[in-house]
């Protein structure tokens, strides 16, 4: 515990560098003013692999010793994904109801780059919350202080896309969205001691969802429900998130991943 404060430090350091890369890079690979959706399915954005890069040279470099990059502890403790795993099959299912309506159907090339695209993110992301800065905080901080703080800007970064897009309002809807999946990320994270099942689930998630946006490519109705969209799709998943970390007994081993 006595190095926890500087550790804590160099976590922030290193987050708001790897913000900085993806913020910087793709500002100099896209210009302002491009949505996330041209970005994503269009080109493949080279931000992501590179903050993914600094951080696990990171990793390295500074011997960051557990950023949850193991199997599952035990096998078991994947029966927490059933709700995240059925908002995936509802996606899925949605998906290709607007297939079979007639929407048209993203090129061979945009779903390969969403795939890669959110792929990527799913990875650079987990790592640096879920891994770096969780990995300090929970050390650093006391159990609630540190979950909602790495929730929290989880979701603050995510108001960087305005400057990307231009679209403030809807970043700031994006960021309450990113707050709440956090937690049930944080949540999920905690109870699988493993943050490959929640990279995996970031990434799903996020394909899922850009391929849903494309297929519907509908602004005008988008807009409508923009405002309540977090709370109806995510309230649910945010509860089960402080559900599964309601006790000490449930989240035994959050501090170093080990088994009660």
């Amino acid at each position: 515990m006595v190095n926890a404060r500087p550790r804590l430090i160099a976590a922030f350091l290193a987050c708001a560098v790897w913000a900085g890369i993806t913020l910087g890079v793709s500002l100099l690979q896209v210009g302002p003013g491009t949505s996330l959706e041209a970005l994503v399915t269009e080109r493949l954005v080279w931000a992501t692999p590179l903050a993914a890069l600094f951080m696990l040279a990171f990793v390295a470099v500074a011997r960051w010793p557990k950023v949850g990059m193991r199997s599952p502890q035990p096998v078991a403790s994947l029966k927490v994904m059933w709700l995240p795993a059925l908002y995936l099959i509802v996606f899925s299912a949605a998906i290709l109801l607007l297939v079979k309506s007639g929407h048209a159907v993203p090129t061979t090339f945009a779903l390969a780059m969403i795939a890669l695209n959110t792929m990527v993110v799913g990875f650079s992301e987990e790592l640096a919350f879920r891994g770096v800065l969780w990995d300090a905080a929970r050390k650093a901080l006391s159990f609630w202080t540190g979950f909602l703080l790495v929730s929290a800007l989880f979701g603050l970064v995510h108001v960087m896309n305005a400057l990307l897009t231009g679209a403030f309002e809807a970043a700031v809807v994006q960021a309450l969205n990113a707050f709440m999946l956090g937690c049930a990320f944080q949540a999920l994270r905690i109870r699988n001691r493993s943050i490959w099942p929640v990279m995996i689930l970031h990434w799903l998630w996020d394909c899922l969802i850009f391929i849903l946006s494309t297929l519907a490519n509908d602004p005008g109705e988008a807009g409508q429900g923009l405002v309540f969209l977090p709370f109806i799709m995510n309230g649910p998943l945010f509860l089960y998130g402080l559900f599964l970390v309601r006790s000490e007994k449930v989240r035994a081993g959050w501090r170093d991943d080990t088994l009660a």
